[in-house]
């Protein structure tokens, strides 16, 4: 799971990004929109959702399992996220406990899955989403992604805690938008000040992103940048990472 605390911190981009350079390298992966409150995957990856009045697939998570449904494909990728199914404009509103649970365990376990790695771009907050990925679901690990700023970190840490009271291993931590390079003298600019809270927590960073508004106008245009320029220097970062 990519988990990032605070909202706005690159948490969707970097699974994007990273499930795309996994599938680059030769496995078979599959990204699961796990924000059914602001599921913004279907945007980064340029999949227009449907225009159904009744989310047909909330139905047969809920009741009619009838059969195994296939997910999306996308540049090599599986992909699930409620936003396939509801228009941008329009709030999901997925608040309860028990609809929040049904909806993940769904996409999880009723999902016609063939990938060997499942990237899922977990909400902000600690809030319903979360408290089900941690604690009712099989995680693997997970990745955290903030920015250098203080408060950034500062809900990385509350998200921390609860992964580890629920035993979810922690792999690491992303800086994302960590230094700026000027265009006019190539140096190295930062644009926050470091704070040291993860660190001290004994997260190990796993890379750097810097600052680079391509990142951001590609994933407006669904054209990850891993795949828009895959020799960019941030490109290469994600295959770090």
């Amino acid at each position: 799971a990519v988990l990032g605390g605070k909202g706005g911190v690159g948490k969707s981009t970097l699974a994007v990004n990273l499930a795309l350079t996994l599938a680059a390298m030769g496995l078979r992966v599959g990204l699961l929109d796990g924000d059914l409150n602001g599921p913004d995957i279907p945007h980064l990856l340029g999949i227009s959702p449907r225009e159904r009045p009744v989310p047909s697939r909330f139905r047969r998570v809920l009741g009619e399992r009838t059969s195994r449904r296939r997910p999306e494909e996308r540049y090599g990728i599986e992909v699930v996220s409620v936003g396939l199914e509801v228009p941008e404009r329009f709030p999901p509103v997925i608040s309860s406990r028990w609809l929040v649970g049904s909806l993940l365990r769904g996409f999880i376990f009723d999902v016609d899955w063939t990938a060997g790695v499942l990237v899922i771009d977990a909400p902000p907050g600690t809030g319903e989403e979360l408290q089900v990925l941690a604690g009712e679901l099989p995680l693997s690990g997970c990745i955290f992604i903030t920015t250098p700023q203080d408060l950034a970190q500062m809900d990385a840490e509350r998200t921390l805690t609860l992964m580890t009271r629920h035993g979810v291993q922690v792999i690491g931590v992303v800086q994302n938008m960590a230094s700026l390079t000027c265009p006019h003298c190539e140096r190295e600019i930062d644009l926050y000040g470091l704070s040291t809270r993860l660190a001290d927590a004994g997260v190990p960073v796993l890379g750097k992103i810097p600052f680079d508004v391509q990142l951001s106008v590609g994933a407006d245009q669904g054209r990850p940048l891993v795949l828009g320029d895959p020799r960019e220097p941030i490109a290469y970062q994600f295959a770090l990472i």
